[in-house]
């Protein structure tokens, strides 16, 4: 099972997320990460959903081919009232993405797979 514990990130990144987090903090805005680093098995299970199992695809990228599986990488939702705003792209997430962007983190919120709940390292596949 994937890690959702911040001490699986690599150290650089998770220097970022802890200031992001903060900035959340600072504006009130909660989120859960609630997927940091992911096994291979874990990549490969989640790559099969939409293609081999069940459900819908979730996920692009093969064991290896993930920022998750080097520790470059979270999943988050954000929070009202402690209660998940899991609705992609509403208010909370679009808040947390731009906090985060000034950060220095990339999102996927744009581009041909999107995925409001991932934020990752810059140019990851160069620091693995």
């Amino acid at each position: 099972m994937a890690s959702r514990s911040l001490d699986d990130l690599r150290p650089n990144f998770r220097a970022l997320v802890d200031l992001w987090l903060a900035d959340c903090q600072s504006v009130d805005l909660q989120v859960l990460v609630y997927c940091t680093l992911r096994t291979n098995d874990e990549q490969d299970r989640l790559y099969a959903f939409g293609r081999t199992l069940p459900g819908r695809i979730v996920t692009n990228a093969t064991a290896g081919n993930s920022a998750h599986n080097w520790g470059l990488a979270l999943d988050f939702v954000p929070l009202l009232a402690g209660k998940p705003q899991w609705a992609a792209g509403n208010k909370y997430y679009m808040h947390a993405i731009a906090i985060a962007e000034a950060r220095g983190l990339q999102s996927l919120a744009k581009g041909p797979f999107v995925e409001f709940a991932h934020l990752q390292m810059p140019n990851w596949r160069k620091l693995i």
